[in-house]
């Protein structure tokens, strides 16, 4: 109500403005002109004139554009805009012919001009009313238009952010089971070699699916907690390890106040563990976090070995993939990532703002 109310009120405070215009603008002929103006503007044919156009505004704004330029009925909008304004500059002969002789042309001695000479015959259209009407009709129309456009515009980017939501919902949602199955399989081989870390992979993994569960659903989380979480799956995954397996995780700078995008980090590192071990051959796997001043630097490393990769040949990539796709809709253009896939081996750089 309070807002209709406002909405009213700057209605009437414009048109005021608008109709008060002449008398900023029109020429005075001399001191006397108040009164010369009274006769002009406050008679009835001024108030018919008022009343029309008025009408004609809302009309076109809240009828005309909605139920015909809209819905693309250009023809008949034009047809009608442009009978209407002929009506309008026919408005003093209308006028005249039904009310009579028009008093808002004040004899020359009123307004203090000298005549000089024979009267001129009317034109057929008022031109005052012509560009009067194109006025209103520009301003009430373009004004819409704008509006429309804006509030399509906004519509649109509401739409986009909800589908971005989702988008990334999906993704981590398509992360976090690819994660569980890679971890139970772990524990299920340390489970059947009957290990005593068992118990505290269990636990390990009940910290992680905490975080997962209810940290992971914001878009953003404190990086001290992601730093966490990926400590605690290194851990999980030492558990299963060989002493061949060297893991060399190290964190640089503080990350107190800062964020991430969650499960941002896994996918690389889940991807070290699962192609860069090997039982045989020696595997060292580099993690190290450096933060800066705005940015966070990520760097993964592993070894590649041939009887892995002919090992674990059922991947698709969703992880690393998902991860890239998160980070364009995330981020956008503020990353930079490089993935050096060599015959040997296999890194990761990455740097995001934090």
């Amino acid at each position: 109500m309070k807002k209709l109310t406002v909405q009213i009120v700057i209605h009437i405070a414009a048109w005021l403005c608008f109709l008060m215009l002449p008398f900023a603008f029109y020429p005075r002929p001399n001191p006397m002109d108040a009164a010369f103006f009274t006769e002009r503007y406050f008679n009835p044919y001024f108030i018919v004139n008022t009343v029309f156009i008025i009408a004609f505004y809302y009309c076109n704004t809240y009828l005309f554009v909605p139920r015909l330029f809209d819905r693309r009925n250009f023809v008949f909008y034009t047809v009608l805009i442009f009978g209407l304004m002929i009506i309008y500059g026919l408005m003093p002969r209308i006028y005249h012919a039904l009310f009579g002789s028009i008093n808002f042309n004040p004899s020359p001695a009123a307004a203090g001009i000298r005549p000089s000479g024979p009267p001129r015959s009317r034109p057929i259209l008022s031109a005052g009313n012509i560009v009067l009407f194109l006025l209103v009709f520009v301003f009430s129309t373009g004004i819409k238009v704008i509006n429309q456009w804006l509030r399509s515009e906004q519509r649109n980017k509401e739409i986009a952010n909800e589908k971005l939501k989702a988008e990334l919902s999906f993704l981590k949602a398509q992360i976090n089971p690819h994660f569980l199955f890679n971890t139970l399989n772990n524990i299920y081989a340390l489970a059947s070699a009957q290990s005593e870390h068992t118990a505290a992979a269990v636990m390990k993994l009940s910290s992680i699916m905490r975080y997962v569960l209810t940290e992971a659903r914001n878009d953003l989380v404190p990086l001290e907690k992601e730093i966490q979480f990926t400590s605690h799956y290194i851990e999980l995954q030492k558990m299963r390890l060989t002493d061949k397996t060297i893991i060399d995780f190290t964190v640089q700078g503080d990350p107190l106040g800062r964020q991430i995008a969650p499960l941002l980090l896994l996918p690389f590192v889940e991807n070290a563990f699962k192609y860069g071990i090997s039982t045989r051959e020696r595997s060292p796997i580099r993690i190290l976090l450096e933060i800066k001043k705005d940015s966070l630097d990520f760097y993964i490393c592993n070894q590649k070995h041939l009887s892995t990769m002919l090992r674990v040949s059922d991947n698709t990539g969703i992880g690393i993939s998902n991860t890239k796709r998160r980070l364009d809709l995330f981020y956008e253009d503020k990353y930079a990532l490089n993935i050096e896939d060599k015959s040997s081996d296999f890194s990761v750089k990455l740097k995001i703002p934090v």
